[in-house]
């Protein structure tokens, strides 16, 4: 599946009606005050006592919802050290009983890290993209789901993710320490980083891996982005080899997952990763396009299960020639090497051939998601 604007004209959509004044789908406004509170200096980067204080700021909101306690009776997790008596983490959370008796017992996740690099050699890592912007989008989602009004079928967690910047340490506590059987999460969606460009050149873009393994999402994230300017790409997560992100130890445990990103750019781990740089309309349709998922998600009669053999639509294909297509343009801004260059330029060749025919074979993805492999080392 390949989404985006038909003639380059931004499409209209319908607005969600409003309550009391206040937009039920995520606001703009709303998630710009997110991101500049997290990203100022009071939180030093998110890390250390910025980071308690980043969790207490999630607490704070999730109490104005008025959520439940995640963990028995506590809306904090404490990650513990290596060392007996330690802690070197904590995540937070917040939950939604559902309404539907025969529903209620499965549970849909919406998440994002909160942490960041914090202060290094006197220089504050604000990390407005990374990953201030998800938990806007994680707290916009919340508040949407709350306001309008009629509860959920399914139950639903909202969590603030600590310490995944030193190996998803966070979600992988969550997971290994659950406050329910894993097998009652039958979707899990996070996003880190959805408000800049990959390379600061694919601007319209957004990614969502996570459907090979659970086809029968796409036609809700295909609903939900109509009318919307943005380009959807679908990409398997072997795209990336490691886990990058904290889908990681859910998708391990076989839990389907919808990863969001706009990837990587210029500013990633950076001073530079400031709230004044950020493409705010961009970050509104992204966490717009992600609310209206979960309403089909948390209403839906049956959510689709785990598929082991990955499903890889023969979009995916036209995703990455049209990125790499964009970065071949660029080349000179990108500081593109002639070797990465030509490597582009023959997997485009590849992909055109591919595109022509309608179809790819096994052997040519592969040879195609191994060149997309060192091109993202190389140029970013």
């Amino acid at each position: 599946m390949w989404l985006s604007l038909r003639g380059g004209q931004i499409a209209q959509h319908q607005k969600a009606p409003a309550r009391d004044g206040l937009p039920l789908c995520p606001s703009e406004s709303r998630l710009r005050a997110i991101v500049k509170e997290l990203a100022s200096p009071a939180y030093e980067g998110r890390r250390g006592a910025g980071g308690k204080r980043a969790g207490d700021y999630l607490i704070s909101q999730f109490r104005q919802l008025k959520l439940e306690p995640l963990f028995q009776g506590e809306f904090g997790q404490s990650v513990p050290g290596k060392e007996p008596d330690t802690v070197i983490g904590r995540n937070v959370g917040g939950m939604l009983r559902g309404s539907d008796p025969a529903l209620r017992d499965q549970w849909v996740i919406v998440a994002a890290h909160f942490d960041h690099l914090g202060v290094r050699n006197g220089r504050l890592y604000p990390g407005a993209d990374d990953n201030a912007s998800g938990v806007a989008m994680m707290l916009e989602v919340a508040r949407s789901v709350v306001e309008r009004g009629a509860l959920p079928k399914r139950s639903m967690m909202f969590i603030g993710f600590d310490l995944e910047e030193v190996g998803l340490f966070g979600s992988r506590y969550f997971v290994a320490h659950s406050p329910i059987p894993l097998d009652r999460v039958v979707l899990f969606i996070t996003a880190d980083m959805i408000s800049r460009a990959l390379g600061g050149v694919c601007e319209k873009h957004v990614f969502v891996m996570g459907t090979e393994h659970a086809p029968a999402l796409r036609p809700w994230i295909e609903k939900a982005a109509q009318g919307r300017p943005l380009a959807v790409g679908l990409l398997g997560s072997d795209l990336l080899v490691l886990n990058r992100s904290d889908y990681g130890p859910f998708r391990t445990r076989s839990i389907p997952f919808l990863f969001f990103t706009t990837g990587e750019n210029p500013r990633y781990h950076t001073p530079q990763d400031t709230p004044e740089t950020l493409d705010y309309r961009k970050l509104t349709e992204i966490s717009q396009l992600i609310d209206q998922v979960v309403v089909d998600a948390v209403s839906a009669p049956s959510v689709p299960r785990w598929q082991s053999n990955p499903d890889n639509p023969f979009s995916e294909a036209l995703t990455i020639r049209e990125v790499l297509g964009v970065m071949a343009k660029n080349s000179e801004k990108l500081k593109i090497g002639s070797m990465s260059l030509f490597l582009i330029n023959s997997t485009l060749h590849l992909l055109d051939e591919v595109a022509a025919r309608g179809s790819i074979t096994p052997e040519e993805r592969t040879r195609v998601i191994q060149a997309a492999r060192v091109v993202l080392f190389v140029v970013f």
